[in-house]
């Protein structure tokens, strides 16, 4: 059974069908369409989802920079930084989280790795010829960076139409359509709810659009576009998931790229069991002259800290020996932050004592304060704070050690990324975690500890790994890496294959 699906998926993929098709548009004078995003320039966007469905309405916004770049002679590289967060709507308040059974709220999109670049390469035409650290969104909206792209024809045109075979998740995700979903092994970025996430259903589908160009001035191009999603799976009569949508799309011909896209959707799921309709919209929209340049400006640098004073520190610590539980944690508060120019000898013998006690709150600021002034005398005692049940110290300690560069931290640092730092039930936490960033730090003395989280189960894991490599590792790391390339794992694969780039590309200088 699981070879005969595994042709049928191979069938369906080499059937795709991409044609650009003349539609009759005697109005307006066919135009040649193309992107340029010229190379070196930063551009900015918003763009903002909102859903309603059985469950309310919410809405997600967010803001991103967009760079683009020359690759080779023929290609745009493009990449795209910024973060969605929740938008206050009315309606019912969002479902916050995922429950097995449910469909994903758009909040969801908020979590996991919500600042990870996505990056995408396009030819002149819109033809996404590399894509990686993409999102994927509620049917039929597809991937967010590719949702801001609508590949052109080669020549010039007053409309086109557009039909191919597609993969969307099944019921409950309902996400897609996304190139990741051709391989069910292979690891979509669809949330990241894990662990305990059950393994999901992929969807052949057809997919029809229609592109008809409905004004051309001498510096826009303004595209009118219809589509259509059914699956190839009935319920009944009825497809399992079908789609329907209508939107605009301005295009800037002198910049080379979009203005503004906007797109509307109707989305039915129909099971054995339920049916399930949400109205879905995508809007995106170029940003201009003072918003561009607070978009794409880098945040202030903040103020410098007012450093204690010898006479402050020394009255911080004498109030450390209070009978009052409150003022011996207050102090210890104050004196765990990065206000001090050097501290003494007494006062790191203090916090010293301090980082074993009972009170959970004078605990957490004494193992703060070493992580943050501590030397290589510490690290035992940092190496134990690991195990720490809270995890906002253990990532303290994990950048204090990263700091000290002790090469006796790198295999407690290798295990607390094995094990995971995450408390939350439904998401793993940022590759760019504490723990990774110290490895960065420690450099090539890490190198073959973090070689054995290669071997790991955990997809997430061996894709930190990945990254870290990418920062320090050398010729020897470029065998396992290798490996990794062939991975079914799309976001494994394309991990490896960025490390072993970064790798070569330092040992060749």
């Amino acid at each position: 059974m699981k070879r005969f699906l595994a042709r049928s998926l191979s069938v369906l993929v080499g059937a795709a069908v991409l044609c650009a098709q003349p539609l009759i548009a005697a109005e307006v004078t066919p135009v040649l369409l193309r992107y340029t995003f010229a190379p070196g320039l930063t551009n900015a966007y918003s763009v903002q989802i909102e859903a309603q469905g059985e469950a309310g309405r919410e809405a997600i916004t967010g803001t991103f920079v967009v760079s683009s770049r020359a690759v080779g002679t023929n290609l745009i590289g493009l990449s795209l930084r910024g973060q969605l967060r929740p938008k206050s709507v009315g309606g019912m308040p969002p479902m916050m989280g995922y429950r097995p059974g449910a469909s994903i709220s758009l909040s969801a999109y908020t979590y996991g790795y919500p600042s990870q670049e996505k990056e995408l390469v396009i030819d002149d035409q819109g033809k996404l010829v590399r894509q990686a650290g993409d999102l994927t969104l509620p049917i039929p909206l597809g991937q967010l960076a590719a949702s801001l792209l609508q590949r052109f024809p080669a020549e010039p045109t007053a409309g086109w139409d557009v039909e191919e075979d597609v993969f969307v998740l099944d019921e409950p995700l309902l996400q897609g359509p996304a190139p990741a979903f051709l391989n069910p092994q292979g690891g979509f970025a669809f949330g990241g709810y894990y662990p305990g996430r059950p393994v999901q259903g992929v969807l052949a589908a057809g997919q029809k659009i229609r592109i008809k160009v409905a004004e051309v001035t001498p510096a826009t191009v303004t595209l009118q576009k219809t589509l259509s999603l059914d699956t190839r799976m009935l319920t009944g009569s009825e497809p399992r998931v079908s789609a329907t949508g209508e939107g605009r799309i301005e295009f800037d011909r002198a910049l080379g790229l979009p203005k503004r896209v906007e797109l509307e959707c109707k989305t039915v799921a129909v099971t054995e069991n339920l049916s399930r309709r949400s109205v879905i919209s995508l809007r995106w929209q170029l940003l201009e002259g003072a918003e561009r340049d607070k978009a794409i400006s880098p945040p202030p640098s903040p103020a410098p800290e007012t450093k204690f004073t010898p006479e402050e520190v020394a009255k911080l610590q004498e109030q450390l020996n209070s009978d009052n539980p409150g003022t011996r944690q207050a102090a210890a508060r104050d004196l765990s932050g990065s206000r001090l120019a050097m501290p003494t000898p007494e006062l790191l013998a203090r916090m010293v004592s301090l980082a074993s006690d009972q009170d959970d709150a004078l605990r957490h600021a004494a193992l703060t304060f070493l992580a943050n002034h501590g030397a290589k005398e510490h690290v035992p005692l940092l190496i134990k704070g690991l195990n720490d049940p809270d995890s906002g110290t253990r990532a303290t300690i994990a950048k204090g050690l990263g700091r000290i560069k002790d090469p006796h931290a790198v295999e407690p640092l290798v295990n607390l990324l094995a094990t995971g730092q995450s408390d939350q039930a439904y998401y793993r936490p940022s590759r760019e975690s504490a723990a990774a960033d110290a490895l960065v730090r420690i450099g090539p003395a890490a190198e073959p500890a973090v070689l054995a989280l290669l071997k790991e189960k955990n997809i997430e894991t061996r894709c930190q790994a990945c990254n870290i490599l990418k920062q320090i590792g050398t010729r020897k790391s470029l065998g396992p890496l290798k490996d990794l390339t062939l991975n079914p794992s799309k976001e494994l694969s394309e991990a490896a294959a960025e490390a072993c780039r970064s790798i070569q590309s330092r040992e060749a200088n």
